[in-house]
């Protein structure tokens, strides 16, 4: 557990693993998967990108393909939700390939742990990071990190130190092994509250039920999808991809230039707060979460209502999707 944002959590993972020269590759098809190329070059590795067009997914054959191209590649880097996009990646079929080619795989898990299924021994994960609030509801500052025996085994034949302190994985192990027994295994203050406010969010999970959770989400977000699309709106990625969490929502060509205001009517207006497109997609979607508790009714249903009222302000009629959503969400229970 770490006391930090999720993004230093994952420049830990791949500055430990990685040493100047060393050769990854990313998996790129947005916003966050870029991120996590990028973080790789600062720490000197030779990144190579696999890409597929926004909304898209890279395949595991690509994968394996560039795989076998780069024969010397040390670590495979992914995101399991690209919610720039609304995707979920195919992550176990590529930890699958990447250990197959001898390599590592490193994942961002920031906005799918405790909402998608993740095991991390299972798939074969060598370094993962999930996050506090995200699905699994609680308040930010503390990340679970994950770090496999192999892992732990290729930090230990680094040839090279790792030239920081708290981005350092070697760090976080000493003070595991010589600090435990003082209680304060952890080379900082970690906030107590943050980590009663994990365990409280963490106990509630368990309450539910992992499979019924992520049950809920996949239900949810296939309802949302499809009661956006009822009221005449298109969902940006294909439906077979489509993250249970997060929805990307195609805008009409007509907004493009007034997409900045349908974030403000509907945080102004409705006290409803979503997401705009980022990067190459910037104004060109909205991105509407269902995460822990917001995948339900209560949080859709107006959410659904008030997207319709913003659009009608910018001077496009919309129809209702509320009772598409409600009958999904009845004939799925």
């Amino acid at each position: 557990m770490m006391p930090a944002p999720g993004t230093v959590a994952l420049e830990t993972g791949v500055a430990s693993l990685l040493e100047p020269g060393e050769k990854a590759v990313a998996v790129v098809n947005g916003y966050f998967g870029q991120r996590l190329a990028e973080v790789a070059e600062l720490v000197g590795a030779d990144v190579v990108r696999v890409l597929a067009e926004d909304g898209g997914v890279v395949s595991p054959n690509k994968l394996e393909e560039v795989l076998k191209a780069h024969r010397d590649a040390k670590a495979v880097l992914a995101v399991q939700n690209e919610t720039s996009t609304g995707v979920l990646n195919p992550v176990q079929e590529y930890s699958k390939i990447s250990d197959e080619r001898g390599c590592l795989f490193l994942l961002d898990a920031i906005s799918s742990y405790g909402g998608v299924e993740l095991d991390f021994d299972g798939w074969g994960l060598d370094y993962c990071v999930g996050y506090a609030n995200k699905c699994l509801g609680s308040i930010p500052g503390t990340v679970p990190v994950a770090v496999s025996e192999k892992a732990w085994e290729a930090f230990s034949k680094r040839k090279t130190k790792p030239r920081s302190f708290f981005t350092n994985l070697g760090i976080w192990r000493y003070y595991m092994d010589q600090w435990k027994g003082i209680g304060h295994p952890y080379p900082t203050t970690i906030s107590p509250h943050a980590v009663l406010c994990f365990r409280a969010a963490a106990r509630a999970a368990l309450d539910e039920g992992l499979d019924e959770r992520y049950r809920r989400h996949a239900r949810v977000g296939a309802a949302f999808r499809k009661a956006i699309r009822a009221m005449g709106l298109e969902t940006f990625p294909a439906e077979e991809t489509a993250s249970p969490t997060v929805t990307a929502v195609a805008l009409p060509s007509a907004v493009w230039k007034d997409s900045g205001k349908i974030n403000q009517i509907m945080l102004r207006k409705h006290r409803i707060m979503i997401g705009a497109g980022i990067s190459s997609l910037s104004g060109k979607i909205i991105r509407v979460g269902h995460m822990c508790v917001t995948a339900s009714s209560r949080y859709i249903i107006p959410t659904l209502t008030a997207l319709r009222d913003t659009f009608k302000e910018l001077g496009i009629s919309l129809n209702d999707g509320t009772n598409v959503f409600a009958e999904e969400i009845s004939g799925s229970a």
